[in-house]
C-alpha cells in the first residue's frame, strides 16, 4: 500500500504560506468583530492570537513570500498588536487582582480600590473601538496583504517541506539558548526573549498538527512552555505596575494632606490621614513577588526534564517531515536539534 501523502509538506510554500495568511487575516477579522462585544471578553484575545500567528509566519517564510512579508506589512501588524497591549495588560492585571480580593485586610481596603480603579481607567484609555482605528488600521492591512498576495510568485520553486524543516531547525537551535540564559526569578529581558522565542516556534509547528501526530505533543509541550513564561512576565509587568502606583499614591497623598493642613479642616485632615493607599499597594506588591518567585521556582524545577523532553519531540517531528530517503532508521536521531 502506497504511502499516505502529505499534500500541505509536498505544495509549494508561496501556496502554503498564502493560504495559512489567508486564514489568519480571516480569524482576525472575526475577533475584531466581537471586541465591543461587552458579553465576549475573549473578542481582544482572539484578534491579537490571529494577528500574532500571522507575523509570525510572515516573519519564518518572508524568503519565499516576496512583498507581501516585506517590511511595510509586517510594522503595520506590530503596530495593530502594540495599540492593543495596554489594554491587554490592564485585563491580566485586573483579573489577578480580583483574585486577591479574598485576602485583602480592612487596613488593605484603600490601597486595593486604588489600584482597581487605576487599571480600570487605563482599560477605559487603552480601549479602540473595532470599528474605529484599530478596525481602519486592520482595513488597510487586509487590503495591502490582498494585492500582494495575488502577485506572480517570483521566487525560486520551493516545496513546503524544505522551508519548514529548515526554519524547524533555526527555530530550535535558538530556543536553548533563550532558555539558558534566563538566570533569575528577576530576570525581566530573558523571560520575555525566551517566551517570544517558545510561541514562535509553536506558531511554526502548528499548521502541521493535523497532518502529523508527531506534532501534536511538540505543540502541547511549546504551549505549556509559552504559558508558564508569560504568567512570569505578566508578573514582571504587574510589578512594574504597582511600582508606579506606590509613587503616584505617595505623592497624591503628601498633595492632599497639604492642601488640607492649610485650609484648617482638621476633621477632613483626620479622616484623611486615616485612609492610606499605602498599606494595601505594598502587600499587594508582596503577593506579586510571591507568585513571581513560584513561577519561576516552577520553570527552574522543570526545564531539565522539560528541555529532554522537548528536545526529543523536535528530533521525531523532525524525522517524520524529512523526505522518506533521509529519514534515519528506526526514526532515531544521531544529531538534536537543540544542541
Amino acid at each position: 500500500m502506497a504511502a499516505k501523502p502529505r499534500p500541505l509538506l509536498d505544495s509549494p510554500v508561496r501556496e502554503v504560506a498564502a493560504r495559512l495568511a489567508g486564514n489568519y487575516l480571516d480569524a482576525a477579522a472575526r475577533g475584531l468583530a466581537r471586541i465591543d462585544d461587552p458579553a465576549d471578553p475573549k473578542g481582544l484575545h482572539a484578534f491579537r492570537v490571529a494577528i500574532r500567528r500571522l507575523r509570525s509566519l510572515l516573519r519564518e517564510y518572508r524568503p519565499w513570500m516576496g512583498r507581501v512579508a516585506g517590511g511595510k506589512v509586517r510594522r503595520r501588524l506590530r503596530d495593530l498588536t502594540r495599540v492593543t497591549n495596554e489594554q491587554r495588560d490592564a485585563d491580566v492585571q485586573i483579573g489577578w487582582l480580583q483574585t486577591q480580593r479574598g485576602q485583602i485586610t480592612r487596613i488593605e481596603q484603600p490601597g486595593y480600590r486604588f489600584m482597581l480603579h487605576r487599571l480600570r481607567d487605563h482599560k477605559r484609555r487603552a480601549r479602540r473601538p473595532a470599528g474605529g482605528g484599530t478596525g481602519q488600521d486592520f482595513a488597510a492591512v487586509v487590503r495591502m496583504m490582498g494585492n500582494r498576495l495575488d502577485e506572480a510568485d517570483k521566487t525560486a520553486p520551493c516545496a513546503f517541506r524544505e522551508a519548514f524543516l529548515e526554519r524547524l531547525a533555526s527555530g530550535a537551535g535558538e530556543l536553548q539558548p533563550c532558555l539558558s540564559a534566563i538566570s533569575g526569578a528577576d530576570d525581566e529581558e530573558n523571560v520575555h526573549d525566551a517566551r517570544i522565542q517558545v510561541k514562535r516556534l509553536r506558531y511554526l509547528v502548528e499548521p502541521l498538527r493535523r497532518e502529523f501526530p508527531e506534532a501534536q505533543e511538540l505543540v502541547r509541550r511549546l504551549k505549556d512552555l509559552q504559558v508558564l513564561l508569560g504568567n512570569l512576565h505578566d508578573m514582571h509587568v504587574l510589578e512594574d505596575e504597582l511600582g508606579a502606583a506606590i509613587e503616584v499614591a505617595a505623592t497624591e497623598k503628601a498633595r492632599k494632606l497639604h492642601q488640607l493642613a492649610l485650609s484648617g479642616d482638621e476633621r477632613s485632615l483626620e479622616r484623611e490621614q486615616g485612609r492610606d493607599e499605602r498599606p494595601g499597594l505594598l502587600a499587594l506588591a508582596a503577593r506579586a513577588r510571591e507568585r513571581r518567585d513560584a513561577l519561576f521556582a516552577d520553570f527552574a524545577r522543570n526545564w531539565a526534564r522539560d528541555r529532554r523532553a522537548l528536545q526529543g519531540d523536535l528530533d521525531v517531528l523532525r524525522n517524520a517531515a524529512a523526505p522518506a530517503r533521509v529519514r534515519p532508521r528506526g526514526g532515531d536521531s544521531r544529531r538534536s536539534m537543540m544542541t
